[in-house]
């Protein structure tokens, strides 16, 4: 049994859904603590004509900025622009009138961060056909006091799950020792920026997942992130 988590982020990386694919259970950070500094907690990154665009939901921030995700409010006004910029961005891509229509679906302003970040996920989830299980922090009240590797060593004992795949980003901060303790096997993900057709000139990585859907489609990125799942 492996099991991965990461927070909600906004429209991610397509490693983020490798890393959901290669594990058995992944689960959504959605009540822990929301990043004080610049994140793709609630931005990221586009490929415009110029190079790339920055994608920012502005978020209202309470106190000193420190409240967990389901808190999180946002400024009104962003969900235009942000359409704005990816149909302008990606109006000539193979796959806009493919993908264009579900962004406007899910991109929606309820008020709350973490609504538009979990509808996305679970968009990209539905496209790739993915069947590892969606566990949200919220539904694990008993673990509200823990933080970081203690937090996932509680997670994995729950499940029993015996190993825990990590982000490579991560591996500065792990403590192996917690996971050894407790008998889980720390992995990381290997996941290597795939190279695939993009609009204005030469490829760049790591991107939003909506570059590769709107270049490729989701049967085509389907087929680029889950081929050695």
């Amino acid at each position: 049994m492996k099991l991965a988590g990461h927070q909600p982020n906004y429209i991610p990386w397509p490693g983020y859904f490798v890393k959901m694919a290669q594990c058995d259970i992944f689960f959504i950070l959605d009540t822990a603590q929301f990043q004080t500094g610049s994140s793709s907690d609630n931005r990221n990154l586009i490929k415009a004509s110029q190079g790339t665009q920055l994608l920012t939901v502005p978020v209202k921030r309470k106190g000193m900025g420190l409240q967990r995700f389901n808190e999180v409010t946002v400024i009104p006004g962003w969900k235009r622009h942000h359409l704005r910029a990816l149909k302008v961005n990606y109006v000539k891509a193979p796959h806009f009138k493919e993908i264009f229509p579900l962004m406007e679906q899910v991109l929606q302003d309820t008020g709350y961060l973490i609504d538009t970040n979990i509808a996305f996920i679970k968009l990209v989830y539905d496209l790739l056909g993915l069947k590892t299980k969606l566990v949200f922090l919220s539904d694990l009240p008993q673990f509200s006091d823990l933080r970081k590797n203690e937090l996932i060593a509680a997670i994995c004992r729950h499940f029993s799950a015996d190993t825990y795949l990590s982000g490579i980003g991560a591996k500065a901060y792990n403590q192996p020792e917690i996971f050894e303790k407790q008998g889980i096997k720390l992995e990381y993900l290997d996941y290597e920026p795939i190279e695939y057709p993009q609009l204005w000139g030469n490829f760049i990585p790591n991107l939003s997942i909506v570059d590769m859907l709107f270049n490729c489609g989701a049967n085509g990125t389907r087929k680029l992130l889950l081929k050695e799942v």
